[in-house]
């Protein structure tokens, strides 16, 4: 049974932090929603951890947490070595996040970008295990969710190509280095902060552009972030888990209406009264996309086929080789992961994201 408790989740057996007082831990992408979170809990766990950023990135997610900062990029070759250097373990949280932009801003982030990361961490010499965060995006979408025995599949979009050739990518540099590295792949991470599925849905729920596709009965594949952080460290340091990918999820199959309407409602907002079928979905996105992309128009479309998939297709993917390798479980339940959140979108931060 999942706990309700305020306090952190109890923590599991983890790599030893350096005894000098030196870094131990990379972070890559440390200003971003799932690393801020990961850089906190790291530290929390006894860890002293460099985070790599970019020049003038938000700090305040790790502001506190961060023992060392490197300022650089994944395509800065340089900063990456600097990064990795004396560390036993990289957590690569970096990488666009995102479902429509120029494709050499995916490749650049999602392809090149961990290859560079395992290539840096063979470079330190030091490095136990690199941990790359990917996404279920790369089974293509399937009608049926399905487990890690499914091969990536490449449907064109940018976000599930990019993503998909960055596993590859990982990999390849992984069996020319020996680097030992693993992968996981999250569904859909909420929590405070979160770009996709908190700040983005808040404020379409604030101006009323809210709908659901297929009534929002689908299950929506929901991991709270703590629960992320705590299986990615548990994995990185698991020697069942090298060479392997894990799908990640909350065993709960909240559904994306039960998510949307309960987000909406401690907002003190209405929930979507629109539906649209798929096929009405698809083609609204299908034209959109089509006539931006002819227009040159950089800014995202009212909807994309990515959104539509996401909210389309059943998210439940199975995550029994998690569970069984390293006792993947999630210790914050919907109820109060949803609380969280909303406590944080009522906070100064929140209302500066999401204005009520």
């Amino acid at each position: 049974m999942a706990q309700n408790s305020n306090e952190p989740a109890p923590a599991a057996a983890s790599a030893p932090a350096s005894p000098d007082g030196r870094p131990d831990v990379l972070v890559t992408g440390a200003s971003g929603f799932v690393g801020g979170h990961l850089t906190r809990r790291l530290t929390e766990r006894g860890h002293r951890v460099r985070v790599l950023v970019r020049s003038g990135s938000d700090r305040t997610g790790f502001a506190e947490a961060a023992a060392d900062v490197v300022v650089g990029a994944l395509d800065d070759a340089d900063s990456l070595r600097r990064a990795a250097e004396g560390v036993t373990h990289v957590y690569n949280c970096a990488g666009m996040s995102a479902d429509w932009g120029p494709w050499e801003d995916f490749r650049r982030a999602n392809v090149d970008g961990p290859k560079n990361v395992v290539e840096a961490a063979h470079a330190a010499g030091t490095v136990r295990r690199v941990l790359h965060v990917s996404t279920t995006d790369v089974y293509g979408y399937p009608r049926r969710p399905c487990d890690e025995s499914a091969g990536p599949t490449d449907i064109g979009l940018p976000y599930n190509r990019s993503k998909v050739l960055g596993e590859r990518a990982l990999r390849e540099a992984a069996e020319r280095t020996g680097v030992p590295v693993t992968i996981v792949r999250p569904v859909s991470v909420y929590g405070p902060g979160s770009k996709d599925f908190v700040i983005e849905i808040g404020n379409l729920l604030r101006q009323g552009q809210m709908v659901y596709i297929r009534k929002g009965e689908v299950p929506a594949g929901l991991i709270y972030v703590d629960n992320l952080v705590d299986a990615m460290i548990n994995a990185a340091v698991s020697d069942q888990t090298v060479g392997k990918a894990y799908n990640l999820r909350d065993p709960q199959l909240t559904t994306w209406r039960e998510y949307i309407g309960a987000l909406a409602e401690g907002m003190g907002l209405k929930p979507p009264r629109m539906s649209l079928p798929t096929s009405v979905a698809t083609t609204v996105a299908t034209v959109s996309e089509g006539l931006y992309r002819t227009l040159g128009i950089k800014a995202r479309p009212v909807l994309t086929r990515h959104a539509v998939h996401l909210f389309d297709r059943d998210q439940s993917y199975a995550i029994d080789r998690a569970q069984g390798d390293f006792g993947f479980k999630s210790e914050i339940d919907f109820p109060e992961g949803l609380r969280r959140t909303l406590q944080w979108l009522d906070s100064a931060e929140g209302r500066a994201h999401v204005a009520r």
